[in-house]
């Protein structure tokens, strides 16, 4: 039955033909697997994954997946006598001349632990292996990356019986994996998940640090001696942060590091932490220059709540474009992962969420993504509950092909048609400015938006807020206990299931015609390559003889959110003692009148 199941898959997304080769499968095997890292070849592509050998003890694994998504060997790294750990994410490195991986090795006679350095060959089979540091001092290898000279520089944890604390562990071995010297860097908690030589010839490590009782994001730099030249954290700082899962050097060689932000937290203790995806881009100094946040909203029935969850797990370039993998929350709560192509300031060009098996499937991840000779790229992760598919164990390794714009045949099988509309009033005022939405979908950003009175709306692109429809743009206020933890009143975002796909809400200010009558309107959105869509709006246009009342419209006043359907929020400046409000209708009718006194105010509009 299960091989039915795998079988029935693979000529489903086969049946599809594309300019590249695709393919989104589960790579079953009887043992369960935790995929930390895949390298893509001319042939194929290997991941690497943790697992268990045949004697039962904890290994790691390589498995060679060709071009039609077929596995063609797996290769177990283990033995009776040790436990094998391999590094973290994208701790498989594949580059022009070398093929290296790193980790942990734990012997369960003594419970020494030490460093493995394995150097494949072309079929993948080690080709030189150095244990490392094998003693009775606990430490972990968890990343490593070869320099230019090709040197080898590993990095992870070491525990420190003098400070009594992990500090982070620095190693650098020639070419061969003879270990050169060891360092601790460190005076708290502390460790190094990932690892890169930066242009002007010094280390960047990422990872984390753990002080005053919080846990942030660590960046630190040295030099190939290890000494630091510098070090800097970041995070919030009341709520546990995570770690630098991922590192690049950007094209302007400064510094992008990702992982996740404690958006909100509730509960007890520990409780609960509602991520958001986030970017941070330092300097050569390590100075920060911006942080981007990503955040995905979900609507869950049972139990009825409003959840956010995002996290972002690694990053590559592909020429000058730049892309980052990440994992979130769809719109009824199951985990997804997600390709994003930004730009170099972190806007978002466009997404696409995938899935495995099916729709049903709910726990799962993607964590390591590489561009593929092709000109698509490949992603890999794993899955936790896929018995609910008929597999067992239900963790198994999860391995997506794309084409460069992320289609997979199975999620992401067509790119999103280009459309666009503009909500405008049957009857506006002319030589008027007034704020509406703007509604586009697409396959690119940015979008640029061309009004048939000459205005032009320009570099539109997707709102880092994605929110399900069943949400929609409202103020969101979540509670826990009885009291509340997190609120955003959400006037800017994309639209996820919608009948579009993945769609741009954003408000625009529009500039309605210098004459009066009814006037055709036409509206062309161009997107990122070219191509372009009109649209028609036919519109009454009036004298109302409101440019006066714009020249002296009191700033001090805010009405939230906009667009609303049930209610809205008014805010008056503090030193205003009474005042009173009337909506409007496009006829010029008033429809409500409503004295306000406080500072902030809700009123019922759902009649």
């Amino acid at each position: 039955m299960k091989k039915l199941l795998l079988i029935i898959l693979y000529f489903a997304i086969q049946s599809v033909v594309f300019s590249q080769n695709v393919f989104n499968t589960i790579v079953y095997d009887t043992i369960a697997h935790i995929t930390s890292s895949v390298v893509a070849l001319d042939t194929g592509y290997v991941f690497m994954s943790g697992t268990s050998n045949e004697y039962g003890i904890r290994c790691f694994a390589l498995n060679f997946i060709n071009t039609e998504g077929l596995r063609q060997w797996k290769k177990t790294f283990g033995d009776y006598d040790n436990q094998y750990w391999e590094g973290y994410s994208n701790s498989l490195t594949n580059t022009i001349s070398r093929i290296i991986s790193t980790g942990t090795i734990v012997d369960l006679n003594t419970s020494n632990r030490g460093v493995f350095l394995y150097n494949y060959d072309a079929n993948f089979d080690i080709q030189e292996s150095s244990i490392i540091s094998l003693d009775t001092i606990w430490k972990g290898s968890f990343n490593q990356t070869i320099t230019e000279d090709n040197k080898i520089f590993i990095t992870g944890q070491i525990y420190n019986y003098n400070l009594e604390t992990g500090l982070t562990l620095l190693i650098k071995t020639d070419e061969f994996g003879n270990m050169l010297w060891q360092k601790q860097i460190g005076s708290h908690y502390q460790s190094g998940f990932q690892i890169r030589q930066s242009k002007d010839k010094n280390i960047l490590i990422g990872g984390l640090l753990f002080f005053n009782s919080n846990q942030y994001w660590n960046l630190l730099k040295t030099d190939t001696a290890g000494n630091v030249i510098w070090e800097r954290t970041f995070g919030h700082n009341s709520y546990f942060n995570g770690a630098v899962n991922g590192l690049i050097e950007t094209r302007d060689s400064c510094y992008l590091a990702c992982g996740g932000y404690p958006a909100a937290k509730y509960g007890t203790g520990s409780g609960e932490i509602l991520w958001d995806g986030c970017l941070r881009k330092v300097n050569q100094d390590g100075e920060l220059l911006w942080t981007k946040y990503y955040r995905s909203f979900s609507k869950i029935e049972n139990p009825d709540m409003i959840y956010l969850e995002n996290t972002v797990y690694s990053m590559i370039y592909k020429g000058d474009d730049l892309y980052v993998l990440g994992g979130n929350r769809n719109y009824f709560g199951a985990s997804r992962g997600y390709l994003q192509k930004i730009t170099a300031d972190g806007d978002i060009c466009w997404n696409r969420d995938y899935f495995a098996i099916d729709t049903s499937s709910t726990y799962q991840w993607l964590v390591s993504l590489q561009s593929t000779i092709d000109g698509g790229f490949v992603m890999a992760g794993y899955g936790d509950e896929y018995d609910r598919q008929g597999l067992n164990p239900p963790q198994q390794a999860w391995l997506v092909k794309t084409d460069s714009l992320g289609l997979d045949g199975l999620s992401n099988v067509e790119l999103p048609e280009l459309n666009i509309d503009i909500e405008l009033p049957e009857t506006i005022c002319m030589s008027d400015t007034i704020s509406v939405y703007a509604y586009i979908a697409g396959k690119s950003a940015p979008y640029n938006i061309e009004i048939s009175t000459g205005q032009i709306i320009d570099s539109i692109f997707y709102p880092p807020t994605f929110v399900p429809v069943e949400i929609g743009l409202t103020h969101v206020d979540l509670q826990w206990g009885g009291s509340t933890y997190f609120q955003q009143t959400i006037t800017e975002a994309t639209l996820t299931n919608h009948a579009w796909g993945q769609c741009i809400a954003k408000p625009v200010e529009f500039y309605t015609p210098l004459t009066a009558g009814l006037q055709e309107l036409h509206i062309t959105v161009t997107d990122a390559y070219g191509e372009s869509k009109t649209i028609t709006k036919e519109v009454n246009v009036i004298d109302c003889g409101v440019g006066n009342i714009l020249q002296n419209a009191d700033s001090g006043f805010k009405v939230y959110p906009n667009p609303a359907k049930d209610k809205i929020f008014v805010s008056i400046p503090i030193d205003e003692k009474s005042s009173y409000l009337e909506i409007i209708n496009t006829a010029g009718q008033v429809v409500l009148t409503k004295n306000i006194s406080s500072q902030e105010t809700e009123i019922n509009i759902k009649e």
